[in-house]
């Protein structure tokens, strides 16, 4: 199969120059993780920005500055597995599709499970792929900390547990996108100077006022946005079925609970695609 068999074709993209306001809403809106950045006019690209820089950068509101500009590519025409195997090396979740230098496409980790995995009838269970050491929070943590805990940890989507250590809910990063804040502050500076060759002369001071719009989390706790229908699977089903909930739901990961509705792991679409390795 080839990648443009499964790519999306029609990409949703954002122009240089740009703001990042407008790259958050078009992210929100599409509900999707990332963007090519094209040159404006033009299908040139110049880079990608995705959901986590935001967050990262969050006093920066160029969009020149906040995109990532060395992108890896592939070719429309490329085998499914050539974008497996540049998928598998963990770098990279998302390639665009590039034929005679212009963005014709997007490929991304999820595609390949939305889009192939869940057709192939593969029959191995997800115990064989799921991580059982996961990365968990309470659900009274505060936002601004949940992020960071999630930036520490490189998790995409985090468990959320109750008081009684239950498995309760999830939050993902899009999720702490939706509810960033735009703060704005200013800072008073003050340039002064004597007037030269003359020690009795008035200072002079010119007041300058530097405004600063940055993003930031309210004050919440996660179980005030977490996501408590969490669409789960357990350790023995099977891997093509556990990729059609995710295609259904288009989530990135799902959980896999015990008998007794215990979280005991979690299948990343990244896991995922190892079965095709």
């Amino acid at each position: 199969m080839k990648v443009r068999e499964i790519m999306t074709d029609m990409v949703i993209s954002v122009k240089i120059p740009g703001s990042r306001a407008d790259a958050i809403k078009k992210i929100l809106k599409e509900n999707i993780s990332c963007l090519p950045v094209v040159k404006r006019g033009t299908k040139e690209l110049i880079g990608i920005v995705t959901r986590e820089d935001f967050a990262r950068n969050p006093e920066e509101e160029q969009l020149a500055l906040l995109m990532t500009r060395d992108v890896k590519t592939i070719s429309p025409e490329a085998d499914i597995r050539e974008a497996v195997e540049i998928f598998s090396c963990g770098e990279f979740r998302r390639l665009p599709v590039v034929e005679n230098s212009e963005l014709v496409g997007l490929i991304t980790v999820s595609d390949i499970v939305w889009r192939y995995i869940s057709k192939l009838g593969l029959t191995y269970p997800v115990e064989k792929y799921m991580a059982s050491k996961i990365t968990s929070i309470w659900e009274k943590t505060p936002l601004k900390v949940t992020y960071e805990i999630m930036h520490l940890s490189g998790e995409r989507a985090i468990p959320i547990l109750n008081d009684e250590g239950k498995f309760t809910g999830i939050i993902g990063d899009t999720d702490l996108l939706k509810v960033l804040e735009v703060s704005e502050s200013t800072v008073k500076s003050e340039l002064s100077g004597g007037t030269e060759g003359d020690k009795w002369g008035w200072d002079t001071k010119n007041i300058i006022y530097i405004t600063k719009k940055r993003l930031e989390f309210p004050d919440k706790v996660v179980k005030d946005i977490m996501v408590e229908k969490v669409v789960i699977v357990r350790k023995k089903t099977a891997i093509s079925e556990a990729a059609k909930r995710m295609a259904k739901n288009r989530i990135e990961q799902i959980p896999v609970i015990n008998a007794e509705g215990d979280l005991i792991g979690i299948v990343r679409d990244s896991d995922m695609i190892q079965a095709l390795l």
